[in-house]
């Protein structure tokens, strides 16, 4: 009887071992987001006006801990390339990642889309454009009613860093969920070249964000924002007002997801051989493993 006793209470204190650590990993995942916020809000306040601009980066023991929460939350993700030297990571990239990825590589289920692959200075305007409420501030905007609470706590250094080191993050694999018809949606796209460019690489001088490749549920959504005036209404948005012209003139929802789908379905920013010299095509490829670091230092 007493070796029956003893087996029950080991079989008991395993049991109770074993909801311990997934509830452990439930906390993890539901802290993850405002805990970081949190915590880097109070390491703004401690780091005085002197120490601005020199920050210690590397924090590997609390990134590697964060890693593993946001891995514990999101899963194995497929990647094209490994992880090449970037620049310094930021500790502030902490926030990001808890939606966004540890590789930027976006989460559909959080309604966080890809960045990597994106140029930076549309990065940089996008996160000032949310912490002067200039974008997220519409009545209605859930997603971006959150990105104005995160890019309330950055000033234009840190945005400058968290910037340069996204837009340096090689290239991730994303997949087609919207179901629509690339074919379909091919002559649509001209108009949209205008500005994104004939391979969906974006455009410099107009500041027009790259679309190949990108997060196809986020671009129908922000599709909608546009159409809706949820977004691009604001005083003196020229950009914005185009969108809201360019949305129009898309016939049907089927149409809308046809010309997301091929635009997510172009080469985006590959180097051409025959381009012309000084036509603004940006000196980037995809990346593979065995050349990720020649494709940052391309960028």
């Amino acid at each position: 009887m007493a070796i029956l006793a003893t087996a029950v209470r080991r079989q008991t204190q395993l049991t109770l071992l074993r909801h311990s650590i997934i509830q452990t990993r439930q906390l993890a995942s539901l802290r993850l987001q405002t805990g970081l916020v949190a915590a880097y809000s109070v390491q703004r306040r401690r780091t005085s006006a002197a120490q601005e601009g020199h920050l210690k980066f590397g924090h590997v023991g609390r990134a590697g801990a964060c890693a593993a929460a946001v891995v514990l939350l999101l899963g194995p993700v497929a990647f094209v390339a490994a992880r090449a030297a970037v620049p310094p990571r930021p500790m502030e990239f902490d926030i990001c990642q808890g939606c966004h990825g540890v590789y930027a590589q976006g989460n559909a289920e959080l309604g966080a889309p890809r960045l990597a692959g994106l140029a930076a200075p549309y990065l940089g305007r996008q996160l000032a454009d949310y912490r002067d409420r200039r974008r997220g501030a519409s009545e209605g905007d859930v997603y971006g009613a959150q990105m104005v609470q995160i890019a309330s706590l950055l000033d234009d250094t840190v945005i400058g860093r968290l910037s340069a080191y996204i837009g340096a993050m090689p290239e991730v694999e994303t997949a087609q969920t919207i179901g629509g018809h690339a074919e379909a949606g091919a002559a649509a796209y001209a108009t949209c070249a205008a500005c994104h460019g004939a391979s969906g690489e974006g455009g410099t001088s107009l500041d027009a964000p790259r679309l190949a490749g990108m997060s196809d549920w986020y671009l129908l959504r922000q599709f909608a924002s546009f159409a809706s005036g949820r977004r691009g209404t604001e005083p003196g948005n020229d950009r914005g007002a185009a969108m809201r012209t360019a949305t129009a003139a898309v016939a049907s929802d089927q149409a809308v997801r046809d010309v997301i789908t091929f635009a997510v379905s172009l080469p985006g920013p590959v180097a051409r051989a025959n381009a012309s010299p000084g036509v603004g095509v940006r000196a980037a490829t995809t990346c593979t493993a065995a050349r990720a670091e020649a494709c940052v230092s391309s960028r």
